[in-house]
């Protein structure tokens, strides 16, 4: 029998088993699942925990036995996992060796207080918290319960973090709480990160730091912590920077498995490293890597282990039959953001599109929104527990075709794009070439010719006496010039009908053939205006003049594909 084994039994692993168990033919292939976990966490509940809001009141609403999420055809081994030999192909536990034909690994990452000097020993006491575990999400309650005053400092330690919006998902809870116990006035909310704002993604920076500000939240960034000097209650930064708390929500580093760096397939911290796209291990074959414990630039949450999810399977049923697996990871998320007073937000992006405004998943209806805070958002992200538990783990969600695993545009404003916003906000001026190759009037059409080819450029302005523009002589020119036996009823239908430019006489000089009257553009002109331009007229560049006529610069269709890899 060959075999497929699974290491770890959480949202990734739990939802692989599930997709393999139907994939997979059991006559032939075992799949083994191993954990040393006895129980199963909805790790998006422990937001709420310390509030006991929404109907978290009690832990154990959110915990389940570990292989009540997993198929009843596979195997399931609680072991310590303690080491992956990619070479033989085997995977050593506390219990015993096993061999693998495919090896998934969704190990998850873990919270490293030692990290950080000073942290881990007042942690869940001394006024020093965390709510990224179930023990500390249980304890902050009552601390919580017993503020009436002065500052509560939620700080992210390091990046990166599992579930990156959470922590300002709780100052903007601790905001409610506070409003709703009617001491808000008398507390101080601070959230701290090494982020140069609130979030990582420019788009939704920009709102959620504008909702923390309306909200009261004090945003204080660039900030790396450094130590916890907790009977001074102090938080200190690596630059020097200190701040006083009297409540203090730490995130502590998260770290990978210590086994992955043990079996020389991390980074040197835990994180496996693994090819963004096809989500194989790029330091062994047969190895794929999904969920917390992958290196991959995207956010470390549920909905991105079930997107990977989707790319494994596909990916590991071709490798079966000899095929080689496709890079079609986009690295999407999708991501629920509480903002407090029964309203939530909605994220969805990927490794190259940041987070949009629209409607999700369907235009105009959603019932989502998108980058703004609604009720039906709110509904959304407390349905998602049973969700979770009835349908993703169960591996029933990529049978929904309003949720895809590739990121799409369906729904989304497009305006709010990064390049569209540049298109808006940038000039012309920004992104021209203002080195510009030019002949003038009355040169030989061979000497242009031949500067196009040296220079590598596809047009040529051409001047005249007074270095003013006359025209434009580009390749098209050239080759509408050529004789191509064409009859001239043939010709005349080509520029009407296709809308061809018109055949033109070959000449001496560059007079003879060139475009007269081109299409230009001003400096102070947007970006938008280049592209409409250069769409409309089906032109690839744009020749920068001023209102002399004199050149002063071109701008291409290369320079406005830039736009697409600005942040």
């Amino acid at each position: 029998m060959k075999q497929v084994v699974i290491l770890g039994a959480g949202t990734g692993g739990a939802l692989i088993a599930n997709l393999l168990s139907h994939k997979l033919n059991l006559k032939e292939w075992v799949i083994t699942i191993v954990d040393r976990s006895d129980s199963h966490v909805y790790q998006p509940g422990l937001l709420f925990l310390p509030f006991g809001l929404y109907g978290h009141d009690d832990h154990r609403d959110l915990v389940k036995p570990i292989g009540d999420p997993l198929p009843r055809n596979v195997n399931f081994l609680a072991a310590d996992i303690l080491r992956i030999d990619a070479e033989k192909k085997t995977v050593e536990t506390s219990l015993t060796t096993l061999r693998y034909d495919f090896l998934v690994c969704s190990l998850g990452c873990r919270v490293a207080p030692e990290e950080i000097e000073g942290l881990a020993e007042p942690m869940g006491k001394d006024g020093v918290h965390t709510f990224y575990t179930l023990e500390g999400a249980v304890a902050m309650r009552s601390a919580l319960e017993r503020m009436t005053s002065g500052r509560l400092v939620v700080d992210v330690c390091d990046m990166p973090i599992k579930c990156p919006v959470a922590p300002i998902e709780f100052v903007f809870l601790a905001d409610y709480y506070f409003t709703q116990k009617g001491v808000r006035d008398a507390i101080d909310i601070t959230l701290v990160t090494p982020y140069s704002g609130a979030f990582t993604k420019p788009n939704a920076n920009r709102v959620l730091t504008e909702m923390a500000k309306e909200k009261g939240v004090n945003v204080v960034a660039d900030f790396a912590a450094e130590s916890v000097d907790s009977a001074a209650k102090t938080l200190k930064a690596f630059d020097g920077r200190t701040l006083d708390y009297d409540l203090l929500c730490a995130i502590p580093p998260n770290l990978g498995p210590q086994v992955i760096d043990d079996s020389d397939l991390g980074d040197g911290t835990g994180y496996a490293i693994t090819d963004p796209r096809t989500l194989k291990s790029r330091k062994a074959d047969f190895i794929y890597f999904l969920g917390d414990n992958t290196n991959v630039s995207t956010s470390k949450a549920g909905s991105v282990a079930h997107f990977e999810a989707e790319t494994i399977v596909e990916n590991l049923l071709r490798e079966i039959e000899g095929k080689p697996a496709l890079p079609t990871f986009d690295g999407h998320a999708n991501c629920f953001i509480e903002t407090g007073h029964h309203k939530a937000m909605l994220l969805d992006f990927n490794y190259d599109i940041e987070p949009l405004e629209g409607s999700f998943p369907m235009a105009h209806v959603g019932p989502f929104s998108l980058l703004k805070e609604s009720y039906m958002n709110h509904v959304g992200k407390l349905a998602f527990q049973w969700v979770y538990w009835n349908l993703l783990l169960k591996g029933r969600l990529p049978n929904v075709p309003l949720l895809p695993s590739h990121m799409n545009f369906v729904g989304k404003d497009l305006e709010t794009t990064p390049h569209a916003r540049h298109a808006r906000e940038m000039k012309v001026r920004d992104v021209m070439t203002r080195e510009v190759v030019s002949v003038h009037a009355g040169s030989a059409l061979t000497a242009a010719a031949t500067l196009m080819v040296q220079k590598k450029v596809s047009g040529v302005p051409v001047l005249d006496v007074h270095e003013k523009l006359v025209g434009v002589l580009t390749e098209a020119d050239f080759l509408s010039a050529m004789n191509l036996e064409q009859s001239n009823v043939t010709d005349a239908l080509e520029t009407v009908v296709r809308k061809r430019r018109a055949r033109k006489g070959m000449g001496t000089i560059v007079d003879d053939i060139m475009t007269r009257s081109p299409i230009t553009i001003r400096e102070d002109d947007t970006l938008r205006t280049a592209v409409t331009l250069m769409d409309t007229n089906r032109i690839k560049r744009l020749l920068v003049t001023d209102d002399e006529s004199r050149v002063h610069g071109v701008v291409s269709r290369a320079d406005l594909i830039r736009l697409y890899a600005m942040k």
